[in-house]
């Protein structure tokens, strides 16, 4: 299994989070697991695999190492989890599948959390990379989307296997914990509370998030925002000036900024929600590991409409829907929801329905599957 960021790690990433929590059911099933990381990840004792902290950069050097490490092992499959920022600009690990095949190596199972980057080796290098692997994973639609649209000779190789949620389910007491929640930033009977999680950085919709929160206050409605979740590494600054816009606009009474929390923590906070919102700006989309959390705690969600037409994902019967980057929109959905305990019930109902898709247990019986595809 290759994923850069496994934990524990320098580097934070959901990617990293949800590749941790396959191996260690995959490991759970009887399968025998190395884990190949950047050198930035913590060895930590008692795991259930084994991880090598393998190389600091992506580099033709360290390509060549890898390539000859797994050859020397003698591992039945490789792995590969994939961003092309996971990896580097470096085109040399988008060539590894290729190499492995041409020196009559394992096959080679491609994850692909996203295809194409935005940078010209990514681009040019994706046909290379997916054409060579035996079998990809594609865990959204966007990227089944691109596979059919721009490869179409490697749909049959395709298949749809979505994310798992990194937050653990609720421990104990439901209503317990909402009251303690509630008690804790002493919300009254009548105030809706609002939660948005994820690290900070552009494209989150946060602004829009705060634009329309301050259409609610200004509205007169009773809510407290809570945003769950400290700046992805590189974004403390635009961290701040959101903290900054918040307090100018006169949120301080409805916004808590909590950063960085455990992810039992989380989990006790998303217990004690009422909506969760997510207005992203490129769409709503499964490989969105902070929505597949909301879905596994059946929560309201209000998030954006999807770049591509989404299988999963229904308007106003398992989630509600706006434009994005459109505050007015997002501050009615509020006002809507809110104001309904009707629809929020039914949109309760429906993502309920909906959160078996991205259930562990499915996730990893088909994974195996897909194991058991290319090693036949």
């Amino acid at each position: 299994m290759i994923c850069p960021t496994y934990p524990p790690n320098a580097v934070p990433c959901g990617v990293g989070d949800y590749t941790r929590e396959l191996v260690v059911r995959l490991a759970a099933s009887g399968v025998s697991i190395t884990v190949v990381a950047s050198s930035a990840h913590h060895p930590e004792p008692g795991s259930p695999v084994h991880v090598v902290p393998f190389a600091g950069r992506w580099d033709l050097r360290s390509t060549t190492a890898l390539l000859r490490f797994i050859l020397e092992e003698g591992f039945d499959l490789v792995h590969i989890q994939y961003t092309p920022e996971l990896l580097g600009r470096s085109p040399w690990m988008k060539l590894l599948p290729a190499g492995l095949a041409l020196r009559g190596g394992p096959r080679v199972i491609l994850t692909a959390h996203t295809l194409v980057g935005g940078y010209l080796s990514a681009k040019v290098l994706a046909p290379v990379l997916a054409g060579f692997s035996h079998r990809i994973i594609c865990p959204n639609d966007e990227v089944a989307y691109l596979v059919g649209r721009y490869l179409p000779f490697l749909r049959r190789r395709t298949r749809q296997i979505p994310i798992g949620s990194n937050i653990p389910p609720p421990a104990g007491d439901p209503e317990r914990t909402r009251a303690a929640i509630r008690a804790e930033f002493g919300l009254g009977v009548d105030t809706v509370l609002l939660t948005h999680f994820g690290f900070a950085y552009s494209g989150k919709g946060i602004p829009i998030l705060l634009a329309a929160a301050d259409r609610l206050r200004t509205a007169g409605v009773k809510y407290l925002l809570l945003m769950i979740g400290g700046p992805w590494p590189g974004a403390e600054d635009y961290y701040a000036e959101l903290q900054a816009a918040s307090g100018a606009s006169g949120l301080d009474d409805h916004v808590r900024w909590l950063g960085h929390c455990s992810r039992e923590r989380i989990a006790a906070l998303l217990v004690a929600s009422d909506i969760h919102v997510l207005p992203y700006d490129d769409g709503i989309s499964a490989r969105r590991g902070t929505l597949v959390a909301g879905i596994m705690h059946r929560l309201p969600i209000i998030s954006t409409h999807p770049m591509r037409p989404s299988r999963l994902f229904r308007d106003g019967e398992n989630v509600m829907l706006v434009p994005p980057g459109d505050n007015v929109a997002l501050a009615r959905a509020l006002t809507t929801l809110i104001g309904s305990s009707d629809l929020r019930q039914r949109l309760r109902l429906g993502v309920a329905e909906l959160a078996d898709e991205f259930s562990w247990s499915r996730i990893t019986a088909a994974t195996m599957e897909v194991y058991r595809e290319a090693g036949s």
